[in-house]
């Protein structure tokens, strides 16, 4: 079944409509009605704010107590953002910051505050079997480097040697079985796969892989958010030189405000939302949409803000359903012609630059790097991806050959066919858009 929405920016004449009010799963394409909402509510420049507070008495250089981190979601401590090697990378300034107040020892512990969050970590409808993958990982109000772990599997010098598997940062709470084994160099062997028992820590990794190949990295999701942070902190600030001991400590409410950690503005945010497709990120946005907008840091007042922002644009309530912020839940549904009606008001906000160029780019990046290339679409269509099993939506923007602005939505639910088969439909529309010109002697 397909649902499809062409209609110009320009003079709002509709060019196709098929299917265009019925509801649809829409996969990622869920994120359009998340980013959309967080620009109106939160703004472009909102920022996430992380409170590290002592609970204790300071003494000279040290803190007899515990340090206190105090979350409201903060998404952008993460490799993914970050970029490089180095799984701490984002919390190395912390230490930084420690240290430039005077701090070398804290007698108690990191302990993390993720209250902010009311809900259960998991996003409605996620399937149990995907889980252990980084891309259903919790969410929290503090959380750390998108809630997974890396699990690097390192070759053996020589045939039936044992691979060395380990976790990074080594600290993440996770328990690791299995072995892998090492394959003759000359093998071309890659095959490591691993599995997290669902709801536990223990995690088994099997396999073979090459001698000399280099080391592999599978994502991992850690169960609980708020203890990994705390682990890597802990670990963060040991390798920087401050002691933490871990010692019991007292449980009184925390004092001082040591310093305030602001992330980069949410302009800088979409971009790793939409153009990987992130779906950590659409949780925290629809639950900081909530908070911000409704005292209650919860998906339902999340959903409650988001239904405003959609009226406003002249969206009825029977036009969608909102399970989660993501797209991951099967339980999402939404009409063509809803996320045409958000496209095209997001192109008349003085912020849609922001959300514009935090798309995918057909032939450039994103989701949609390696397609349309060689086309009129490539380095044109700015659309959000849409992917789950049976499930392939494509919605954005195309400029035609004239010059003539164009918002799409193709969403197609139900197939049976490989998804290339659909995916290859959604690009020969868009190339041919791409190339349309209502007047056809003009020329560019």
């Amino acid at each position: 079944m397909w649902g499809v929405v062409v209609q110009s920016l320009d003079n709002g004449e509709i060019l196709y409509r098929r299917n265009a009010e019925r509801l649809f799963m829409p996969a990622s394409n869920q994120k359009l009605v998340t980013s959309s909402a967080a620009l109106v509510r939160l703004g472009a420049d909102f920022r996430f704010r992380t409170a590290v507070l002592a609970r204790g008495a300071r003494h000279a250089d040290t803190l007899a107590g515990d340090l206190v981190v105090v979350g409201r979601g903060d998404p952008t401590l993460s490799l993914h953002i970050t970029g490089g090697t180095d799984v701490l990378a984002s919390l190395r300034p912390w230490a930084d910051s420690l240290r430039a107040r005077g701090i070398r020892t804290v007698t108690g512990r990191v302990v993390g505050d993720g209250s902010w969050f009311t809900d259960p970590p998991l996003g409605q409808g996620w399937a149990w079997d995907y889980l252990s993958d980084s891309y259903a990982a919790p969410v929290g109000a503090l959380q750390f480097n998108e809630g997974f772990a890396l699990l690097e599997v390192t070759p053996g010098d020589t045939t039936g040697a044992p691979s060395r598997a380990a976790f990074l940062p080594s600290g993440a709470p996770l328990r690791l079985f299995g072995s892998v084994a090492t394959a003759p160099r000359d093998s071309a062997i890659n095959d490591v796969e691993f599995s997290r028992a669902p709801f536990t820590d223990s995690v088994t990794v099997s396999g073979r892989i090459s001698a000399g190949h280099a080391p592999l990295r599978l994502e991992v999701a850690v169960l609980d958010p708020a203890r990994y942070f705390e682990t890597a902190l802990t670990q963060v600030l040991r390798e920087a030189g401050i002691t933490v001991r871990g010692a019991a400590a007292s449980a009184g409410p925390a004092g001082d405000t040591l310093f305030v950690w602001r992330s980069a503005p949410l302009r800088d945010v979409l971009p790793p939302f939409l153009k990987p497709s992130q779906n950590q990120i659409g949780e925290t946005l629809l639950r900081t949409i909530g908070g911000e907008a409704k005292g209650q840091a919860s998906v339902d007042s999340g959903r409650a803000a988001v239904r405003e922002v959609l009226r406003s644009f002249g969206v009825p309530d029977d036009a969608y359903v909102i399970a989660d912020g993501s797209g991951l839940s099967r339980y999402d549904y939404v009409a063509p012609e809803t996320l045409a009606r958000i496209l095209i008001a997001m192109a008349g906000r003085p912020d849609f630059d922001a959300f514009y160029q935090a798309l995918p780019i057909a032939g450039v990046d994103g989701t949609i790097a390696a397609r349309m290339r060689g086309t009129a679409a490539a380095g044109n269509v700015h659309a959000k991806t849409g992917s789950i099993a049976n499930v392939r939506a494509l919605s954005g923007y195309v400029t035609t050959a004239d010059g003539e602005r164009l918002v799409f939505v193709m969403i197609a639910n139900h197939f049976t066919v490989p998804r290339r088969v659909v995916e290859v439909v959604q690009d020969r529309v868009l190339e041919r858009l791409a190339n349309f010109r209502r007047r056809p002697n003009a020329r560019r």
